[in-house]
């Protein structure tokens, strides 16, 4: 009895210690992780808005993406949402157009998490990943320059409409050949901040 007592004792110092030391080394390691996080999004920003110097998230526009959650799935884009809002700033700090996040559920490989630009002509500036996981060779083709680059210069008045015939004009994307989930989850994404953009964006 006594020998089960002891042993019990012992697993009990082992698993406070072990977990003691597992929590130290995930509040060591949660700053470098979010530094790198961040640094990672601000890469994708400057690829999104070339233009832009700096991001600005106000409490305004943090309020605002909070505020039209409840809305957004009755939008018809799917299971989407929108993420955050920034002001893209010149080096003087003037604002150039608007950098939204917005993310689809529906890839194949499950959540796509896009960030686009968009100016003060209402053009789209750009579009980037802030999350992709679909399947190599099909899917993540989404961050090759054939499909990626289609996003700058279109026009964002309204939704543009996904195509397969591979002649898009101003307010069509070509999709990408035999990944139809991750093109209509980019694009319902796209479309999702265009919407936030126009109507509650000044």
């Amino acid at each position: 009895m006594n020998n089960i007592i002891k042993d019990a004792i012992k697993l009990f110092l082992i698993t406070l210690i072990a977990g003691v030391a597992l929590g130290f080394v995930h509040e060591l390691t949660l700053e470098p992780i979010a530094k790198a996080q961040q640094e990672a999004a601000n890469t994708t920003y400057r690829e999104v808005f070339p233009e832009m110097v700096s991001v600005s998230e106000t409490d305004e526009l943090k309020a605002l993406v909070e505020s039209v959650q409840a809305e957004v799935a009755g939008w018809g884009y799917g299971k989407v949402s929108i993420d955050g809002a920034m002001e893209a700033l010149d080096a003087s700090g003037n604002r150039l157009g608007y950098i939204i996040n917005a993310s689809s559920k529906e890839g194949y490989g499950g959540t796509v998490q896009i960030s686009t630009g968009i100016d003060a002509n209402g053009k789209l500036t750009g579009l980037g990943f802030l999350s992709l996981s679909e399947t190599p060779g099909l899917g993540m083709r989404a961050k090759e320059p054939a499909f990626r680059d289609q996003f700058a210069g279109k026009d964002a008045s309204g939704d543009l409409a996904l195509i397969k015939t591979g002649s898009a004009n101003d307010t069509q994307i070509d999709a990408i050949s035999g990944a139809s989930y991750t093109s209509g989850a980019v694009t319902n994404a796209l479309n999702a901040a265009i919407r936030f953009a126009n109507n509650y964006l000044g």
